[in-house]
């Protein structure tokens, strides 16, 4: 979905990160190449994927993705993710 990302965490993204043991490289591996997004919001989304080497379900980061420059910024990452149907 998306290529080369400029990423930008909000505090609360660094404690959860941190919180639920997930990388940044992981984040990243999540909005470049997601298993589904979600559209919150005109410019907020949820990107989700399964990462293999973890057993916590989906892997989600709730960003903004309409900033200026074509940054994104995590507002929060999420473990044990269900995407409802």
């Amino acid at each position: 979905m998306l290529r080369r990302v400029k990423v930008r965490f909000l505090p609360h993204a660094v404690i959860r990160m941190q919180d639920r043991k997930i990388s940044v490289a992981e984040v990243e591996q999540i909005l470049t190449s997601p298993d589904g997004k979600i559209r919150q919001s005109r410019d907020k989304a949820i990107f989700y994927r399964h990462l293999s080497r973890r057993k916590d379900n989906l892997i989600a980061a709730v960003v903004i993705e309409k900033l200026p420059d074509d940054w994104i910024e995590v507002l929060t990452v999420l473990v044990n993710f269900e995407v409802r149907k």
